[in-house]
């Protein structure tokens, strides 16, 4: 049996999931109140149903965006029961868990908050074949959101009258609403007991609240507490495989599965040529530019299915330094994005693994671009989610096509030699062995000079 747990908003939520199916869930209007009363309601809960701390096998907590205080709240409570039982943990955005609610459409699905000072809270979701995020949690506004909408999609959150009336004035039929048929934490419950029933654990050091605007508290009120003139006017981009993630042998063992199936063998040397860059491109450059479309995509699904059972069952570690480099620019405020070539799925589970997904405010993946690596698409996508021009960006990259594709871009960029000679990365303005070599302050002179 697992426990879910939201207070994020003013209703908090409970819910108990087992195999698939909700054995119960309670709601209530909290207000300000979660320090007094989510323990009692945990322990009132639990009595009603029959149940004992013991039978909690694992813990699903909301993670934000919201309150600050009711996710200092939640999380606290989930991380210090799973700790004092030894259960597994996980953090679900509650705008995902807010677009679960409508898993059975075949829209986009737009899931909003309100967010304060005119502005939204908003992630976009879909589910073709599987289940995958679209735009990653983000501040907007209502204008904005109706100018990026191309499509037909499904609205759904915390809407009120006056932001649906503006959706349907501006979206027309494009703007579609309709009834949850569940409610938001059965979905947050639902998707938790998927990813505890995967592997998709996070550790209870690194579970962090999912803030998109920095609460007050932390904010100095004056120069004279502390308070800098200005917010760092730069943005670090970075490549995920090889630069973040340990992840070379992880790729290269399910590429070298998936194409043993199709009999074909690949060598140490054709991996470490392509790795880095989209499935598409790699298929076509092993197999042949004449491979077809259908071909290409059932292998690309397959390989990314035995990657992440991989990726599951052996874990995945840090690449040295960028723990602490990822850390550090986050302490600084600096706004970081992923540009992968690899889907957001594969992204996703990555950084949940290393409990890093709540240091970034933007995800680019291969599926958001037409063009992959060397070409400078997915660093223009990038930029653009993180809303700055692309001369105040910093790409990092382990991939030599990587970092000529941040040189396109107009941006600057820094070589990891992870799996490439240094004399490789002739278009780099900074090339190091380890991320351990690189500082806050020398990429902050990157964009300075």
């Amino acid at each position: 049996m697992y426990l879910a747990i939201d207070t994020s908003g003013e209703i908090s939520g409970l819910a108990l999931i087992r195999s698939g199916g909700i054995a119960a869930e309670l709601s209530w209007k909290c207000e300000r109140n979660h320090a007094v009363e989510l323990l009692p309601h945990i322990d009132d809960f639990l009595k009603q149903n029959r149940l004992n701390n013991t039978d909690i096998g694992g813990v699903i907590v909301a993670r934000g965006p919201g309150s600050f205080n009711g996710l200092r709240v939640g999380l606290g409570s989930a991380k210090g029961i799973a700790y004092g039982l030894n259960v597994p943990i996980v953090g679900i955005s509650i705008l995902e868990a807010a677009a679960y609610q409508h898993v059975g459409s075949h829209l986009p699905i737009c899931a909003i908050l309100p967010a304060g000072r005119s502005e939204i809270a908003l992630a976009i979701f879909r589910r073709q074949n599987e289940w995958r995020c679209i735009t990653p949690e983000c501040l907007s506004t209502i204008s904005e959101l109706c100018e990026n909408t191309s499509q037909p999609s499904l609205f759904c959150g915390e809407i009120n009258s006056e932001a649906e009336s503006e959706l349907r004035r501006q979206l027309g039929d494009k703007a579609v609403f309709c009834q949850a048929p569940s409610s938001r934490i059965a979905a947050l419950a639902t998707l938790g007991e998927q990813r505890l029933a995967a592997g998709m654990t996070e550790t209870v050091a690194a579970i962090q609240p999912l803030y998109l605007r920095r609460p007050h508290i932390s904010q100095p009120k004056s120069k004279g507490a502390g308070a800098s003139d200005t917010t760092p006017n730069v943005a670090v981009i970075w490549d995920i495989d090889g630069t973040i993630a340990d992840t070379a042998k992880l790729h290269f063992h399910a590429w070298h599965m998936v194409f043993a199936k199709h009999g074909a063998e690949l060598s140490d040397d054709d991996f470490r040529k392509d790795f880095g860059m989209r499935n598409d491109l790699i298929i076509r450059n092993f197999l042949g530019a004449g491979t077809s479309e259908q071909t290409i995509q059932y292998i690309s699904e397959e390989k990314n299915l035995a990657y992440r059972n991989i990726l599951q069952q052996q874990g995945v570690h840090p690449m040295p330094g960028a723990c602490e480099l990822l850390e550090a620019l986050h302490t600084r405020g600096i706004h970081m994005a992923v540009a992968s070539s690899s889907t957001h799925q594969n992204i996703e589970l990555v950084l949940r693994m290393l409990g890093i997904n709540h240091l970034f405010q933007a995800v680019a993946s291969g599926e958001d671009v037409i063009h992959g690596k060397p070409n400078p698409e997915i660093y223009h996508k990038a930029a653009a989610k993180l809303g700055i021009e692309a001369c105040r960006c910093v790409v990092i990259e382990d991939a030599i096509g990587g970092v000529e594709g941040a040189c396109a871009a107009g941006m600057h960029s820094i070589g990891v030699c992870a799996n490439h000679p240094k004399a490789s990365f002739r278009a780099a303005d900074i090339v190091v062995d380890t991320l351990s070599q690189v500082s806050v302050s020398d990429i902050e002179k990157l964009v300075q000079n």
